[in-house]
Order: structure tokens, then C-alpha cells, then sequence
């Protein structure tokens, strides 16, 4: 057990406090300053400030009311609802579509399971969920608490959802189709247009995981990147989920689910059996902080298109570069094609096991991908002047090894 700090009796000055923040934030800084790739989601230190700033300003704010009748806090709602404004326009929702704020991409996908399981007819048993093998396990918490079945099929020969493999899944109980854009685990974006129709054929709801891509591909097409459609406004999507505290590069805790309208309303929570007025939420939390938002919408209108396009250049450029120098390292390979900020590094005979161990010991901080077996790199803006160091390190441990 480890050791009890007790609890001052005396509360230290303003200026204590602030210094051992200090403290504390520097500590966490030297301990990733030349860890690469440790700081994901990073824009720049401008950004960060600005997004840390209105987190402050906000800390006590609650997004809405839980009570309906009582007054607003105006600021915040006004935020929230010119989020909810850029949400639908760069994600290129069509009109009617509903733009709920949430903490991040998890609760995001447990409130569109929610609205399909709602929405659609019962099923006659448990209700099933079909994904692919590489969909995050956020779904799998989903399925858990809404008591559903989740039935993850392989992925195909290039690591994306396999159709085939999937519409053969489906059953008489089957609700929800769940895909990637990208999928976090190999980066690599599903067929929104294809399972998109499957979902139409088969009365389907399908849910998009845009969370990696939603605030990073809308400015990569702007700058004439070729990146495929991926939003309810692909015939047959049902709803998207896509996070501002990613590439929005927002402070964490805050994210966009994009619902068709018919089903709304059907994840709101209302509940009027006791003794306070209705309570009524559109999102899990019943106190939803606001701080988050304040944040979003801070960073957002700070960068606006041209500072959004101006990262998604540097991000393309840095993965481009990652991408031609791993490749050029005898023994290692990337996966597929990535066309966002999730690169995966494999090898046909190297242990991938001690490549993890050998490059974190050299300074780099890579997730281990079991199958097959890889590096998960996480490159942002800033990280296109690394790509040399990284592939000269990947090639001396592929030599040593």
C-alpha cells in the first residue's frame, strides 16, 4: 500500500498553491521533453494556452441546466450552440441533423447506441451490434452497459472492415453496424459509402467512428487532399461521432456526436418520479461541465479555417514523411496506406515485441500492436522533423536485433 499523505490543517497561501502547480506542471513536461511522439493532439504552445485559459475562465460553468424552466448561463450556451453550428457545417452534415455535445468519443458512442436501441424496433432477444475486429473497445463498453451483444468479425486482407465478413454476421437480432474512420487501432479509414448502402439494405443503424479524423479531414479536403466522404451525409449513415480534444486541439472532455433527427430525442434523459422538478439531460452526466466547451470553442474561433489548415498541411507532411522513411528501413513496412495521423510500423521477420522495448529506450513512445504485430505511432503537426531520427533509430535496432 502506498504510503498516506495526511491532510494539511492549514490551507496554504494562493501563491503556494500556484507554485506547486508549477511544480507539478513541470515535472510532467521534463518527463515527456524528449519522449517522441508523447505529447498527441499538439498543435502549439499558443494553442495550448488559449485552450487552458478558457478552460479556467469556465471551470465552475455546467453546460445546461438539468431543470427545464430555470434561467441559462447565457455565455456557455451561446458557445455550445455556435459549436454545434461548426460541428454540422465541417463534418457536412444535411439539414436536420442533430449535433450533441458530449465528454468524448466513448460517451459519444454509448449515446448512439442508445438512440438506435431507442429508435428501432426491439429485438426479439438481445440486441446485436456487428463491428470489425479493429473497432475501438469503446463499443464493447457500450454493449455492456446497455445490456447488448457485440459480435466483432475479422478484419480483411488490407486490416479495414471486411463487408463480406460482416453483412454475413448479421442476424434477426442484429441493431447496429459500427465502422471506423480510421480505426484507431491501424489508422487505416473503413468504406463509409459501401457499408453505408449494406446498412440501407438491411434497415440498419450505422455509426461512424470519426473521433481520430472528425476535426482533421474536413481542412485536409479544403486543402485538396483526397480523402473519401464519411458523414450522415453519406446515404445510410445514422450517426457520427467525431472529438474536439483531438485534432480540434481542444483540452480534454469534449466531443460531438451528430445524430439523423428522427432519433434525437430518443437518448435525452427525463425523469419527473420524485420530489424536485423534471430533470431532463441530453447527455449521460447530470452536472456536464462547460469548461471543456469554452475550450473548443476558444481554440476553435483562435485558428479558424486558415490556422486548421495550415496543421492539417504540417500533419500531412510529417506523415508523409514518417511514411517514406519507415519504408526505406530494411525489415519494417507501414500498414496500408494512412491517410490521417495514426501510422503503424511492421516487420516480416523482425520480434516487433523488442522493437517496442528497443525504441522506447531510445526515447520513443509507441504503443505495441498485438496483431500484427507493430508499432502505433501518434504523429502530429509539429512532428515532421523527427522522421529521420525515428527511421535512423528503427534501422540501428532492426541491425541490432
Amino acid at each position: 500500500m502506498s504510503h498516506r499523505v495526511p491532510f494539511a490543517s492549514e490551507g496554504l497561501s494562493a501563491d503556494a498553491v500556484s507554485q506547486r502547480l508549477r511544480d507539478f506542471a513541470r515535472q510532467d513536461t521534463d518527463a515527456v521533453r524528449d519522449v517522441g511522439f508523447a505529447r498527441r493532439f499538439f498543435a502549439a504552445p499558443d494553442v495550448s494556452a488559449i485552450a487552458a485559459e478558457a478552460y479556467g475562465m469556465f471551470a465552475h460553468a455546467g453546460r445546461v441546466s438539468s431543470y427545464p424552466g430555470l434561467p441559462q448561463p447565457p455565455g456557455i450556451r451561446q458557445m455550445q450552440g455556435e459549436l454545434q453550428q461548426w460541428a454540422l457545417e465541417l463534418l457536412e452534415a444535411p439539414e436536420g441533423t442533430t449535433a450533441r455535445l458530449t465528454s468524448g468519443g466513448t460517451e459519444s458512442v454509448i449515446l448512439a447506441l442508445r438512440a438506435c436501441l431507442q429508435s428501432m424496433e426491439p429485438a426479439d432477444g438481445v440486441p446485436e451490434i456487428v463491428a470489425a475486429w479493429s473497432a475501438h473497445p469503446c463499443i464493447d463498453k457500450a454493449a455492456a452497459l446497455l445490456g447488448a451483444r457485440l459480435i466483432r468479425v475479422p478484419v480483411g486482407p488490407d486490416h479495414r472492415s471486411d463487408l463480406a465478413a460482416m453483412a454475413a454476421a448479421i442476424t434477426p437480432q442484429t441493431r447496429m453496424l459500427y465502422i471506423s474512420f480510421p480505426s484507431y487501432a491501424y489508422g487505416l479509414e473503413d468504406d463509409v459509402v459501401a457499408f453505408g448502402a449494406l446498412a440501407r439494405e438491411r434497415g440498419l443503424w450505422l455509426h461512424v467512428d470519426a473521433c481520430m479524423s472528425g476535426f482533421l479531414a474536413p481542412f485536409q479536403r479544403m486543402n485538396g487532399e483526397a480523402i473519401p466522404p464519411c458523414g450522415l451525409n453519406v446515404p445510410g449513415v445514422s450517426s457520427m461521432s467525431a472529438d474536439f480534444h483531438k485534432h480540434g486541439y481542444a483540452a480534454k472532455g469534449a466531443s460531438v456526436l451528430l445524430l439523423a433527427d428522427e432519433p434525437a430525442q430518443a437518448i435525452d434523459f427525463v425523469y419527473s418520479d420524485h420530489p424536485l422538478p423534471t430533470m431532463a439531460t441530453e447527455t449521460l452526466a447530470g452536472t456536464a461541465p462547460g469548461a471543456p466547451l469554452a475550450s473548443a470553442w476558444a481554440v476553435m474561433r483562435y485558428l479558424g479555417v486558415d490556422g486548421y489548415r495550415r496543421l492539417a498541411h504540417d500533419l500531412s507532411t510529417a506523415r508523409h514523411a514518417f511514411v517514406e522513411a519507415v519504408n526505406a528501413v530494411p525489415g519494417f513496412a507501414v500498414l496500408g496506406d494512412p491517410l490521417f495521423s495514426l501510422v503503424v510500423v511492421t516487420s516480416p521477420c523482425h520480434d516487433m515485441k523488442l522493437v517496442h522495448r528497443r525504441m522506447a529506450r531510445r526515447g520513443w513512445f509507441t504503443l505495441a500492436v498485438r496483431e500484427p504485430p507493430g508499432l502505433h505511432l501518434g504523429i502530429g503537426a509539429g512532428d515532421g522533423p523527427l522522421a529521420g531520427r525515428f527511421a535512423a533509430d528503427l534501422r540501428a535496432v532492426g541491425e541490432e536485433l
